[in-house]
């Protein structure tokens, strides 16, 4: 539940909530819970908005990363041409 993707850097908790869950209780209760006003809420979406952001771009990196190191290991193409004969394997 709230183990951190490598690739994005965020758990999916952290990036549907907008925060990280405590695993152990607090020792100490709370004095009092702070009411959420139009600022808090404001940069509470903003904070998620800008997490959201930061995974899409470390997903768009990785992809490119992969995609780089996949195109290594093609093989290069060969130039058919039209009238050349080939050799078709029927194994599959």
């Amino acid at each position: 539940m709230n183990t951190v993707n490598a690739s994005t850097g965020f758990s999916s908790f952290q990036l549907k909530s907008g925060f990280s869950p405590q695993i152990l209780p607090p020792m100490i209760t709370p004095v009092s819970r702070p009411t959420l006003d139009h600022d808090a809420a404001h940069s509470l979406i903003e904070s998620m908005e800008t997490d959201f952001l930061d995974a899409m771009d470390s997903l768009t990196a990785a992809k490119l990363i992969q995609a780089y190191y996949a195109n290594l290991q093609q093989s290069p193409e060969i130039p058919y041409k039209v009238g050349n004969l080939v050799m078709l394997s029927t194994l599959n």
